[in-house]
């Protein structure tokens, strides 16, 4: 009986698609696919005739628009609210949720209620979501779930309290659902109308409310994570919470403080540029002023919202918001940009540098390691080729647009911002898939698309070259 039950074939669980799909798929190659996906798909359900107001909007503006609201960017050749009847704006709500939380996290959510993750789907997810190791991957996407039903949910509650007043009960909660989710994914498209929020420029609640939403979202939710652990931990030790910027982590600390360094100063610029401008703050009170400078310097977070006409601001206040888009957000959540901590690393390498301080870089009595520093200087050197790039195709197919104004939608687009100077419908073809390619490459990053598609080289051995004798500067 021993030896029968010895030459049985052992019972092998039978993989799933997805599982050898990661085997034998990079996730930087799966997570491209999965956008597409979603991409086309939303594309087609917004060109369906019950999707649209009247007349329904070419395929390409309909595929324009899907692209920006899945890039969670918000630039659009057509106006949303007025093109899109409410199973269209439906449709947009999806996309949007679907790009910031991004379709491996969905489809991880849908897995999980059927069965356990196989560890080449715990591989896939963990790459695909951010997270640095493959500790209880299950447990950390329902805490990006979480986190996004609760945050939504205080938004949704928040500005229902100023919709219902304006728009009535039942547009009233759906324009806050549209904002809420909106805000939180860093896209930047709105129900209103063309003006984006002008009309509600001066009022306290709802732009306090769309700031919370947008740093929320743009902050990554790594930190979020921690800060709730950090509060748990002290509160069950009994001690009053204080100082916690100390037991922070690196990565948190460079990312809170860099993000509070941009706020605070893009808020002042902008106040200083645009102060005396009337076709932007120059008539309000100091009040209004204030409030609608830290709300254009909350948006640069790469949120696309607006509360003034972007086109009507000093040229030198567009060249700064251009440097404050590229920055972006942070790691980890639904925001763009080369993120707070390539900027806060790079920093820090070039003071540490010019000082001679340290022999490598630090920040915060850590060493960054040469790693990080080579995938800081990259991301920063591959985003700056590509702009120059695109820039130079965009004065081909724009010939008769100034300069300042391409350039601003090219930093809009590759940052996944979405405020625009006020070109974006008037792009020609070229023009818009120029900047569906940069809201693409933004949202998924130049590196994960150069790895999709890119074999890796093994090598065999070490070799070590001597030092190149080369004059720098």
């Amino acid at each position: 009986m021993t030896n029968l039950l010895h030459n049985l074939p052992l019972m092998r669980r039978q993989s799933t698609l997805l599982e050898r799909l990661a085997g034998s798929n990079s996730p930087e190659k799966l997570l491209l696919i999965t956008f597409l996906i979603v991409i086309f798909t939303g594309s087609v359900l917004l060109s369906l005739p019950f999707a649209n107001n009247g007349i329904p909007a070419s395929y390409l503006d309909n595929l324009f628009t899907a692209v920006s609201a899945v890039c969670v960017t918000g630039l659009s050749t057509v106006t949303a609210a007025e093109q899109y009847n409410l199973f269209g704006k439906i449709v947009l709500i999806f996309l949007m949720q679907v790009g910031g939380l991004g379709p491996m996290t969905i489809i991880a959510i849908i897995m999980q209620r059927n069965r356990r993750m196989a560890q080449a789907e715990k591989k896939l997810f963990a790459a695909t979501s951010g997270k640095s190791d493959l500790a209880d991957v299950p447990a950390y996407i329902r805490k990006i779930i979480l986190y996004t039903i609760i945050f939504e949910g205080i938004g949704f509650i928040l500005l229902s309290i100023r919709m219902t007043q304006v728009y009535g009960w039942g547009t009233g909660l759906f324009n806050s659902l549209f904002l809420s989710v909106s805000a939180f994914t860093n896209a930047g498209f709105d129900c209103i109308g063309s003006e984006s929020l002008a009309a509600f420029a001066c009022d306290p609640l709802l732009n306090l409310t769309i700031m919370f939403l947008i740093i929320t979202g743009g902050l990554g939710f790594v930190v979020w994570f921690e800060f709730y652990d950090l509060i748990k931990q002290r509160m069950n030790r009994g001690d009053v919470i204080h100082r916690r910027h100390r037991y922070l982590s690196e990565h948190a600390t460079a990312v809170v403080s860099t993000t509070l360094i941009l706020l605070v100063s893009g808020c002042a610029l902008f106040l200083i540029a645009e102060g005396t401008n009337t076709g932007t703050i120059g008539g309000m009170d100091v009040a209004d002023k204030l409030l609608v400078s830290m709300f254009q310097s909350v948006t640069l977070r790469t949120a696309g919202f607006s509360t003034v006409q972007i086109g009507a601001c000093t040229r030198p206040m567009l060249m700064i918001m251009c440097v404050y888009m590229l920055i972006g957000g942070s790691p980890g959540g639904t925001a763009g940009g080369i993120k707070t901590t390539t900027a806060a690393v790079l920093y820090k390498s070039t003071i540490n540098t010019l000082n001679r301080k340290h022999r490598d870089a630090v920040i915060r009595h850590r060493r960054l390691s040469p790693s990080v520093l080579k995938q800081a200087y990259m991301i920063t050197t591959l985003y700056t080729a590509i702009i120059f790039v695109m820039t130079v195709i965009l004065t081909v197919t724009e010939g008769e647009k100034d300069l300042l104004p391409l350039l601003f939608e090219v930093f809009s687009a590759i940052a996944t911002v979405g405020i625009s100077a006020g070109i974006t419908s008037s792009l020609s073809l070229g023009g818009k898939i120029v900047i569906m390619m940069l809201m693409f490459i933004g949202r998924l990053g130049p590196l994960s698309i150069y790895t999709a598609f890119h074999k890796e080289v093994k090598t065999t051995g070490h070799i070590t070259y001597p030092d190149a004798n080369i004059i720098i500067g």
